[in-house]
C-alpha cells in the first residue's frame, strides 16, 4: 500500500512536470496554447482576422489524451520506482 501511493503521488508529481515543461503558450498573440506530451489534451487557440475586424477563441479538450497522458506518467513513474529500488537494495548489499 505505501509503494502504491509513492507510486500515485511520482505520477501525479511527474505529470504536473511534463505537463508544465512542454507547454506552449502563444495565446496572446494570435496562436494556440497547448498542453500534454505526448498528446495534446487542451488546446485554446485565437485569432484576428482582419476582414471581419473580428477576434475569436475555440478551445478543445480531449479526455481519452489526458487520459493517455496520465498513464503515460505512471507508467513512467513505476519504472523510476523499480529502478531506484533496485538500486537502493543493491547498494545496501554492498555496504554491508
Amino acid at each position: 500500500m505505501k509503494n502504491s501511493l509513492k507510486i500515485l503521488a511520482g505520477a501525479l508529481v511527474l505529470f504536473g512536470i511534463i505537463t508544465w515543461a512542454t507547454c506552449s503558450l502563444h495565446y496572446n498573440a494570435d496562436g494556440a496554447d497547448e498542453y500534454g506530451f505526448p498528446l495534446n489534451f487542451y488546446t485554446k487557440v485565437s485569432g484576428y482576422n482582419l476582414e471581419t475586424q473580428q477576434g475569436g477563441t475555440a478551445i478543445n479538450f480531449d479526455f481519452f489524451a489526458l487520459l493517455g497522458d496520465v498513464v503515460f506518467a505512471l507508467v513512467l513513474s513505476i519504472l523510476i520506482f523499480k529502478i531506484t529500488t533496485k538500486y537502493i537494495l543493491n547498494a545496501t548489499k554492498h555496504n554491508h
